[in-house]
Order: C-alpha cells, then sequence, then structure tokens
C-alpha cells in the first residue's frame, strides 16, 4: 500500500496518507475530499540501519554517504 502526499484544497494542509483505496483519501483536517497529490522524494535507506554493507580500511575514503567506501587512485 503507498504512501502519497497531498494538499487540501479547501484547508490547504499537507499530509501523507496510506491510501488502500479512493474512498480513504480524506482531510484529517476538515474531511474534505477535494485533494491534490504532491509530488513526493521517495525515501532510501539509511546507513545506520544496517541494510547496506559498510566497509572499512585504509583502501576506502571513509565517508558515511558511501556505503561501501571510495577506493583511492593513488
Amino acid at each position: 500500500m503507498p504512501l502519497y502526499e497531498y494538499r487540501c484544497q479547501k484547508c490547504e494542509a499537507e499530509f501523507e496518507l496510506l491510501v488502500r483505496n479512493e474512498k480513504d483519501r480524506v482531510c484529517p483536517k476538515c474531511q474534505s475530499r477535494d485533494l491534490e497529490k504532491l509530488l513526493s522524494v521517495p525515501a532510501s535507506p539509511s546507513i545506520h540501519s544496517g541494510s547496506l554493507p559498510v566497509t572499512s580500511g585504509e583502501d576506502t575514503c571513509g565517508r558515511p554517504q558511501c556505503a561501501r567506501g571510495c577506493m583511492f587512485d593513488n
């Protein structure tokens, strides 16, 4: 079930909804069904979540945003 971001056209509240079907789309603030779907950036896994392999050692750059480390070209 996808999670979408919406803006209410009536009260202009912005919120996320877990959408199961079209009937679930209701503004939690004013109960309006006049919603605009917003474009959002998908979430990516965090290094700290343990989902990506992290290497350490002298042959890597050590940057936390580089999950596998960058090799030096020396």
